[in-house]
């Protein structure tokens, strides 16, 4: 069932032609914290957990790094697969269709990332532990989340979009660091992202079709403005960085 639900979600799914950049305003906020804890050719071992269409894996990938990519959707797979064959990037990719709390896996990894996703999770305490074991030592688990804080969500905007896409809870940052705390985790940095401009663009289908013209130098002149509506009316996303 759950398979299916998030099938549907990424059917229309299109494949990745090329590597994002910094400049890429979807991801303008988690690329410099992964630029900052992976550095590029040191060829870590990374877990992409809840990878969808495979766009940071990818990423990852290309800078030198060994990937494995899980997702619970069959769909979204199929798309990394057919979009790391395109980029040249299999033999530095390994995607499979897994739920997480299905997932097996002897080896241990250097990186678990795990962006917008612990808010599907059934059982987040069980899953952060989970997470915990599948790491060496001092490894790192870098996790993005939305924010019980967002402008949007306290006015009740966020309500049938949390119900569409399948979260089951927000989290506040305090709540947040704990359960990562209780699964044996340290705390290494926690970052308050996402204004509400920048979250209406992606909430709002109609006005989120500007998106795609938010490119180059207006990447960081809409997210400076937006910088600045985070510290005035609260962030809408959450990342933080953990060590073992």
């Amino acid at each position: 069932m759950r398979e299916y639900f998030y099938n549907i979600f990424h059917l229309n799914s299109s494949l990745s032609k090329k590597i994002i950049t910094r400049l890429n305003f979807t991801y303008v906020l988690i690329y410099p914290i992964l630029k900052k804890q992976i550095k590029s050719k040191n060829m870590s071992d990374i877990l992409d957990i809840g990878c969808g269409v495979g766009t940071i894996s990818l990423l990852l990938a290309s800078w030198g790094n060994k990937v494995e990519g899980i997702d619970i959707s069959s769909i979204a797979i199929d798309s990394c697969k057919n979009s790391a064959k395109l980029l040249n990037l299999e033999k530095n990719i390994n995607f499979k269709q897994f739920d997480f709390k299905d997932y097996k896996e002897n080896k241990k990894f250097d990186f678990i990332i795990c962006l917008e996703v612990i808010e599907h999770l059934e059982n987040d305490r069980e899953a952060l532990q989970k997470m915990f074991t599948f790491l060496k030592p001092s490894g790192k688990l870098i996790v993005s989340t939305p924010s019980k804080n967002a402008p949007l969500f306290r006015l009740g905007y966020t309500r049938n979009f949390d119900k569409r896409v399948g979260h089951l809870r927000r989290y506040n940052l305090e709540e947040l660091q704990k359960k990562i705390e209780d699964a044996g985790f340290k705390i290494l940095e926690s970052y308050k992202k996402e204004g509400i401009i920048r979250n209406f663009l992606f909430l709002n289908p109609v006005v989120g079709k500007f998106i795609r013209f938010i490119r180059g130098p207006i990447t960081y002149f809409v997210t400076f403005i937006d910088n600045i509506a985070v510290k005035i009316f609260g962030e809408s996303d959450l990342i933080l960085v953990a060590e073992k």
